[in-house]
């Protein structure tokens, strides 16, 4: 097993916590598996920590009204 220091991770990459980062990588690996990348033989939880890592992905966190005025809009 590879070891991630995933507060070292949300430190550089400004996330306020390792609950937000759990949430952000998660995210990016559905993306990932909803993708099926052929070309990838590397597991999608692990190539999603290595996006969040080199700053590839990004994040906004919504207010609840915000959340609930996108969801009707969509």
């Amino acid at each position: 097993m590879i070891y991630i220091d995933l507060e070292k991770i949300y430190r550089e990459q400004n996330i306020p916590n390792k609950y937000i980062l759990t949430l952000v990588v998660s995210a990016r690996a559905r993306q990932l598996s909803e993708r099926r990348d052929a070309e990838s033989d590397e597991k999608y939880i692990s190539k999603a920590v290595e996006d969040v890592q080199n700053g590839r992905i990004s994040y906004r966190i919504l207010e609840p009204t915000q959340a609930a005025t996108e969801a009707v809009e969509q």
